[in-house]
């Protein structure tokens, strides 16, 4: 399988990664001995391609998420007074921890291996300066720069792992800063192509924090991009320059489902609020969509247009999000956005893609779906 492969792989089956990998050009090298990131002058995955022709196909696609997460996380730009060597450790463990363990070579450092062999009680899913705080507290880990420029973790005399070595980057400040927009940005996307991997979100929102992405903007994209218009070929008209080719027709995209939290933690201010932005998305093309309001029961669903003409509160309950999944399955409705201050009981998963609107204050309901902050 060659790197493009693993990529469309990408695109199918993990589409969060599948986007990111899209925006990085792949380019074979013997400058290097296995694969790292480029970001200057453009995003570029360098690759030894004898190296990665003699991979397993399951390898291949872990070493490309690796590197991406390296990319999304920023590790090659943050070690700042950071010993190098270690923050190239604490770097693997951090992304090591959102890619299957048997996709992962034999010789990755991971929590999981680091309990087993050395009885190191690291939590899971933290991010790099946690893992870096905690692994420059243990004098007893034997840690080094090999030949080939990687670093070694010596477990026993028996057993050694090894970690991308994270050479900086020559990048200026300028350069830093414009590639965090840019990766946030791509990041906002990435979200609304493909379900986040559970726990990644938070430690984004640190990297990125300085960074905010408009939220109306998300709001737009994530349900006009769903909805858009999909051209299909159809053999009921025929084309008209091409005798021996199916005429085209075209199709109304995904529905949508819109949920409104009218709960009692809710003020009538931030329903007006909700309402004044549904008002807003009204005129979106290429999608059809449907309103509920919910506490713990949900409205039977209405029409957008309905719903606009007609802004007056229903509810004022508890908070049960497991009901406004019910009726989004019930319809099977595959697109879900829900406005809320996130207080409430949501299920553990999602037959949808989600995006929560939050309140600024709120409080994430799930590990699932994408996040955007109501922030004015």
């Amino acid at each position: 399988m060659r790197i493009q492969d693993v990529m469309l792989q990408l695109l199918i089956k993990q589409p969060f990664y599948g986007h990111v990998a899209a925006s990085v050009t792949p380019v074979e090298t013997q400058a290097v001995k296995t694969i790292k990131m480029a970001s200057i002058p453009s995003l570029k995955i360098l690759y030894n391609p004898e190296w990665f022709a003699h991979l397993p196909d399951k390898h291949k696609i872990s070493v490309v998420i690796h590197e991406l997460l390296h990319l999304i996380l920023m590790h090659p730009y943050r070690c700042g007074q950071r010993e190098p060597a270690l923050w190239s450790i604490a770097c693997d463990l951090a992304v090591n921890e959102y890619i299957a363990p048997d996709f992962l070579p034999e010789d990755s450092i991971t929590v999981e291996f680091l309990f087993n062999r050395l009885k190191l009680n690291l939590p899971r899913q933290k991010g790099a300066e946690s893992y870096y705080n905690m692994l420059s507290q243990n004098e007893e880990m034997v840690y080094f720069i090999g030949k080939d420029d990687e670093v070694i973790l010596a477990v026993d005399s028996e057993k050694q792992l090894k970690a991308t070595n994270l050479a900086q980057e020559q990048i200026s400040q300028l350069e830093k800063k414009s590639l965090m927009s840019d990766l946030a940005q791509m990041m906002e996307e990435a979200g609304n192509e493909g379900e986040m991997p559970v726990g990644l979100q938070s430690i984004m929102d640190d990297v990125y924090q300085d960074f905010k992405v408009n939220w109306r903007n998300t709001l737009k994209r994530f349900l006009s991009g769903r909805g858009k218009i999909i051209v299909r070929k159809s053999y009921k008209r025929q084309s008209r320059r091409f005798d021996d080719l199916p005429g085209t027709k075209r199709a109304i995209g995904v529905n949508a489902l819109v949920a409104i939290d009218e709960s009692g933690s809710i003020s009538d201010n931030l329903i007006t609020k909700f309402y004044n932005e549904l008002k807003s998305i009204n005129t979106i093309t290429g999608a059809s969509i449907k309103v509920i309001r919910f506490d713990t029961e949900c409205t039977e669903p209405i029409s957008l247009k309905d719903y606009v003409k007609n802004k007056e509160r229903l509810k004022s309950g508890g908070t049960d999000f497991r009901a406004v999944f019910q009726v989004a399955d019930n319809y099977k409705i595959p697109l879900l956005v829900i406005f809320t201050d996130g207080d409430g009981i949501a299920p553990e998963c999602s037959n949808q893609k989600t995006l929560w609107v939050i309140t600024k204050g709120g409080k994430k309901p799930a590990s699932f779906g994408h996040y955007v902050v109501i922030d004015n």
